[in-house]
């Protein structure tokens, strides 16, 4: 799902206070007035290698009326020899999965609307605890009030599992933790000349499903949540392909099902301003510095305040070539019963190379760090890996990844382990 701004999952998934949703469409909409900005968004040579149309090689949607579906089955073959991403007494395994996705955009000229629809299943060759079962579906829709304003709303429900050796996977070597989630949100944006405005509002809500241990069922409903999030947003483009934005952010999280009798309930607020850019092939992005200020509920738990940052910078020295470069700083929830919050940076480095038109090779690495307020922990990540992707035309493709993992934390009950990962993957467009 498109994430706004705030990251609050064990999941790593942003959290509305801390990371701005308006980037983007500040980019896309002010970076240049009128007929400009959008030649530029819509020109070949201003795209990273990953995200340039090939039409030659697209799958062409099936057409009805005023809309375009498309759809599609994925395998894939996974092998990974830390499969429970524990230092001690390594168990290794091979991962089978099948998915299939659905995905209905209109082609109206003015207002819009899509579907996607998604489900996967994945079983352990040897483990039963990684068989898993997620599926999903989003609902978006844009309504155009004139030729400068618009209001979007988007609603979403998925099934999924916290990932191994993720903040969130607390059972080590028990079965996969699942949990639904459901996204609604809706947004409102006017432009006028070079000035743009934007305002949004969404609900995150998150259940956990209870697993069993032998013949003991737990649950888990105490780490359920809803979270509330609000944010204003504003960008001039004062040069063609630079705009400047500001932006005010709020945020609630309330835990209904918690019986640890400490309330890790929130509410907090970000500030946030920097540069949209996109004046010529050569370097895209946006880049975003402020302060967040995170209170909880139970004067047991500190508050997380301080700098906040977010950066995302595309830079293509060729049209064959594509460097990406990110940081961001983010809040966690945190799993553990003594701890409310975890500030986590990540800085990442990705390197696309199309060698030919149907082949595209990528490299990437990430490191996070992540501190765990109230406490003298932190835990290090560093992670990194090599790619292919092999277009066979419009209906097939074929994808190759190798990677590593190495997390360490200054803390003895702390996560620490090290895990490789290689998968082979087959897409077939219907």
């Amino acid at each position: 799902m498109r994430r706004k701004a705030v990251r609050l999952s064990g999941r790593s998934r942003p959290d509305a206070a801390l990371v701005p949703c308006l980037l983007g469409v500040i980019c896309a909409n002010a970076v240049t007035p009128g007929a400009q900005a959008q030649d530029m968004a819509g020109s070949d040579t201003a795209i990273s290698v990953q995200k340039r149309a090939r039409p030659e090689l697209d799958p062409v949607p099936i057409r009805f009326g005023g809309f375009e579906t498309l759809a599609s089955i994925d395998s894939r073959l996974a092998y990974d020899d830390n499969i429970y991403a524990t230092r001690g007494a390594r168990v290794d395994d091979a991962l089978a999965s099948l998915s299939a996705a659905v995905s209905a955009r209109s082609t109206w000229t003015r207002h819009a609307f899509s579907l996607d629809v998604d489900a996967a299943l994945t079983r352990g060759l040897s483990q039963d605890d990684e068989d898993t079962e997620t599926y999903g579906a989003r609902l978006g829709g844009r309504l155009d009030l004139g030729a400068q304003s618009r209001v979007s709303a988007r609603a979403g429900y998925a099934r999924a599992y916290e990932p191994r050796g993720s903040i969130g996977d607390t059972t080590l070597r028990g079965p996969r933790i699942a949990y639904d989630t459901l996204d609604l949100g809706i947004e409102a944006q006017h432009t006028a000349g070079r000035l743009t405005v934007e305002a949004q509002a969404g609900l995150d809500s998150y259940r956990y499903a209870p697993y069993r241990v032998a013949d003991t069922r737990i649950a888990r409903s105490d780490r359920d949540y809803r979270s509330w999030n609000a944010s204003l947003s504003a960008g001039y483009a004062f040069v063609p392909g630079v705009a400047a934005f500001a932006e005010g952010s709020y945020n609630a999280a309330r835990y209904p099902g918690d019986t640890s009798g400490l309330d890790r309930s929130s509410q907090g607020w970000a500030l946030q301003g920097g540069l949209a850019f996109g004046v010529t092939r050569l370097i895209r992005g946006r880049a975003a510095i402020g302060y967040q200020d995170q209170r909880y509920d139970d004067p047991a738990f500190p508050r997380i305040k301080g700098l906040d940052f977010n950066a995302g910078i595309e830079w293509s020295p060729t049209r064959l070539m594509t460097w990406t470069l990110e940081a961001r700083r983010t809040i966690q929830r945190s799993p553990l019963a003594g701890v409310a919050g975890i500030r986590q940076s990540r800085f990442g480095a990705r390197l696309d190379y199309e060698v030919r038109r149907n082949l595209i090779v990528w490299a990437r690495a990430d490191h996070t760090v992540g501190e765990y307020s109230g406490t003298e922990r932190s835990q290090k990540d560093l992670a990194g890996g090599l790619g292919a992707d092999w277009l066979l035309g419009r209906k097939l493709r074929i994808s190759a990844q190798a990677g590593a993992q190495r997390t360490r934390s200054d803390d003895p009950g702390g996560r620490a382990f090290d895990r490789r990962r290689i998968s082979v993957a087959v897409r077939y467009a219907l």
